[in-house]
């Protein structure tokens, strides 16, 4: 099986982050901080917390005695007691609490066990051509909203406040993640340990599989360009880095965020590619 996995940012700080062990793969997207504060020592909560994820999953998710489920519940436990170290969870508001989109793939006997939540996704190929995509498109349906607003308002550049964000854009990001891990709203990888079983799992008999790809979704703006099987047949080609540049100059191309919709021009982008049936 050939392995390619990269992940890229244009910021000072990739809150992205990717992940493989013996019998596991993975990548975590972090959610842009709404907020000017942090607590933890590098200044930058989102980094750490992926980072912190990092450390855990290395260590405990090829344990095949604990589903997945069990050992990101376990997580939550941890990197809340971790956390409140820095600061008292109860006094954060839903925009200032960390959270953060998750994939994983497991190989668990013949099985690969697949594991979504949030707007990070997971795509199998199987032998037949035929793609399947694992993921949760709860979020991308509110930042929708905020999308259109953007592209409505031409002005835009001249009333940016925080981040790249207006002050109408900004209020209707933080009322968003008040939907956070909430009915109606969206589920993510956060402090709240329920939110773990509102996660999309799935399995496959390995023997199906031709390729797998875990990816964030700052992926996105190859939508305009790809279908997900043809996505993989150029990765398959030209390898993970080079789709990543090709990305980024599809992202330069549309500075106004105009022709491909998103809400940040350049966003951390991470893959994991497992091709099961590359033939040297």
């Amino acid at each position: 099986m050939r392995i390619e996995f990269h992940s890229d940012t244009a910021k000072k700080s990739n809150e992205d982050i990717y992940g493989l062990t013996k019998m596991s793969a993975y990548v975590i997207d972090g959610a842009s901080a709404l907020t000017d504060r942090s607590f933890t020592p590098d200044g930058n909560d989102v980094s750490w917390m992926v980072h912190w994820w990092k450390g855990y999953l290395d260590n405990n998710i090829d344990d095949m005695t604990k589903t997945i489920q069990e050992i990101l519940r376990e997580g939550i436990r941890r990197l809340n007691s971790e956390y409140r170290k820095f600061v008292d969870l109860d006094t954060l508001e839903p925009h200032e609490q960390l959270s953060a989109g998750i994939a994983i793939v497991r190989k668990n006997g013949e099985t690969l066990e697949a594991y979504v939540l949030g707007d990070v996704e997971i795509t199998i190929e199987d032998k037949s051509g035929e793609c399947s995509i694992v993921t949760d498109n709860s979020i991308k349906g509110l930042d929708l909203e905020v999308i259109e607003l953007m592209r409505r308002n031409h002005q835009r550049e001249h009333q940016v406040v925080f981040r790249g964000f207006t002050q109408e854009e900004l209020s209707f990001l933080v009322n968003n993640r008040k939907k956070m891990n909430s009915p109606g709203g969206y589920f993510i990888l956060s402090h709240n340990i329920d939110a773990v079983d509102m996660g999309i799992f799935k399995s496959f008999q390995i023997s199906e599989i031709e390729k797998c790809l875990l990816a964030t979704d700052g992926i996105v703006p190859l939508n305009v360009k790809y279908s997900r099987k043809n996505l993989l047949e150029r990765i398959r080609s030209n390898g993970v880095r080079e789709i990543i540049k090709e990305l980024r100059r599809l992202e330069v191309s549309d500075r106004e965020k105009q022709a491909i919709g998103r809400l940040k021009t350049h966003d951390d982008a991470t893959l994991v590619y497992l091709d099961f049936g590359f033939q040297p």
